[in-house]
């Protein structure tokens, strides 16, 4: 507790956990009571073990409401008032981020570098040291080497997370002339299989506004845009590729912007659009590389398809896309000025 969750002196509460208590807003999986004749201390404990967080799960079980009934349930001696709340995210990696500001993200790995504890109870320590001896297994052989084969370590045979670790750690190591350094990771799982993203760009490719929803109306502008690679790469049919996104920010499908925005508005943005996109295609054109195409999609403006073999290594992978990549944002810097 102390180590994790920053608790002062933890040896002198009365700790006791329950799992899974049912309230109106959701089941939070562990809550974990604290409590003293001074203080008291409920912290939520939210573990997503090879899962993604439920649609606003962590701002359901932030709001009052909830916290409220997990007090009630609780049976603590101190009043709600005084009562410190704290709240944990617990996942493999830590760029699951949730949807709650007051959750604090802790990896399984954070607890093997921080705890280190043996039970009084021969039998549970034994199924204790098991736990720890699968987190220790899993998280051995993430870190990706220059010379590996890209395509090797990331279709390897193996758990799909500790793919997309090698993954996030190689696209981290990319290092753009043009300031690319925003980069986001996301998954897609669908049919079977999975698909890893990670979306690249750079602070000056998003509008300083964001469109918001007020009675059922989205207020969108010139300046409610996202610019940015997304790059997929599809574990099953051993794909990479680099779309050019012009979206909303954030992101709402074409027909449903249409259709709940004022024409006049939407328009505003689709003219910003379509002017930065023309300029982009005619750079394109000039440049006639054949690896840079020119797209018209809701929210592909372009794309880059780089032939990769099962010889490349990630040293070369990297130079590779972000040569091309640094092209492209170059004519994105370019079209930017140029349409205000």
């Amino acid at each position: 507790m102390e180590k994790i969750v920053k608790v002062e002196n933890a040896e002198l509460y009365n700790v006791k956990a329950k799992a899974r208590i049912s309230t109106s807003l959701g089941i939070p999986d562990i809550v974990v009571t604290m409590e003293n004749k001074q203080k008291a201390i409920i912290l939520i404990i939210e573990n997503k073990l090879k899962a993604d967080e439920g649609y606003e799960q962590t701002l359901r079980y932030s709001e009052e409401n909830c916290k409220k009934k997990l007090y009630e349930y609780s049976n603590v001696n101190i009043k709600y008032e005084d009562v410190e709340f704290k709240s944990i995210f617990l996942t493999l990696i830590t760029e699951q981020i949730p949807s709650s500001k007051e959750f604090v993200n802790i990896s399984y790995k954070d607890l093997l570098d921080n705890v280190n504890i043996k039970l009084e109870d021969n039998y549970l320590n034994r199924v204790y040291c098991d736990f720890v001896k699968i987190f220790e297994d899993f998280y051995k052989g993430l870190d990706v080497s220059e010379e590996d084969k890209v395509l090797e370590i990331l279709c390897e045979d193996m758990d799909s997370e500790k793919v997309y670790i090698r993954f996030m750690n190689i696209m981290r190591g990319l290092k753009s002339k043009t300031g690319l350094s925003r980069c986001v990771f996301d998954r897609v799982n669908a049919k079977g299989r999975a698909s890893f993203i990670a979306k690249i760009s750079k602070d000056s490719w998003c509008g300083n506004e964001e469109i918001n929803l007020k009675d059922d109306v989205y207020k969108v502008s010139d300046k409610t845009f996202n610019i940015h690679f997304e790059e997929p790469f599809d574990i099953f049919n051993k794909k990479i590729k680099l779309p050019l996104h012009y979206e909303t920010n954030p992101y709402i499908p074409k027909d449903k912007l249409i259709k709940k925005s004022k024409p006049e508005d939407y328009k505003k943005y689709n003219d910003k659009r379509d002017s930065v996109k023309e300029i982009i295609h005619e750079k394109i054109s000039i440049l006639n590389d054949s690896n840079i195409k020119k797209y018209n999609g809701s929210n592909q403006i372009a794309s880059i398809n780089i032939d990769i073999d099962l010889n490349v290594t990630v040293r070369e992978f990297k130079e590779l896309i972000i040569n091309y990549m640094d092209k492209v944002s170059t004519m994105v810097d370019e079209a930017l000025i140029l349409v205000k």
